[in-house]
């Protein structure tokens, strides 16, 4: 009977973890029909300055694990989940400067986006009164920056 029990706890757990990743799947955002040279064009206008401004200070080679994305709708997609998504030791970069441009510029050019995609009541949660900028957010950042110089170049070809 002990093992009867076991196998039903797992089944039900395992049925969670597929539901939650099916959930997380239907929240994912499609890139695909977003006007990718206008989003270009903001990037170059603000995005990438205020990138550069959050890392001013900080050495380029500090940082040298990247996140690969091979096309445009996949660069977006990472961007946006490396943006808005607390991780762990980086609670929140969803209210920096580049973040609120990055929102407001797919918002803007890709049909369908809206803030309701962005998790951010966790992030909220974690926040501390006063600002921190921690190793790991500097690191995400730098991820950031080299997902948009790749984004940048799926565009020349």
């Amino acid at each position: 009977m002990k093992n009867l029990g076991q196998s039903k706890k797992e089944e039900v757990s395992f049925r969670k973890i597929f539901i939650l990743q099916l959930v997380g799947l239907v929240l994912t955002y499609d890139f695909t029909n977003c006007d990718f040279m206008e989003i270009k064009k903001e990037y170059w206008r603000t995005i990438g300055e205020d990138l550069r401004t959050y890392m001013s200070g900080t050495k380029s080679t500090e940082f040298n694990t990247t996140i690969f994305c091979n096309n445009r709708s996949h660069c977006l997609t990472e961007i946006q989940r490396l943006t808005f998504n607390p991780t762990l030791g980086c609670a929140s970069l969803a209210k920096e400067l580049f973040a609120v441009r990055t929102n407001a510029t797919l918002a803007l050019w890709c049909p369908g986006y809206s803030e309701t995609q962005i998790n951010d009541t966790q992030a909220m949660k974690k926040r501390k009164k006063r600002k921190v900028t921690t190793n790991k957010c500097l690191e995400q950042v730098s991820q950031l920056q080299g997902l948009w110089r790749r984004f940048i170049r799926t565009l020349r070809k």
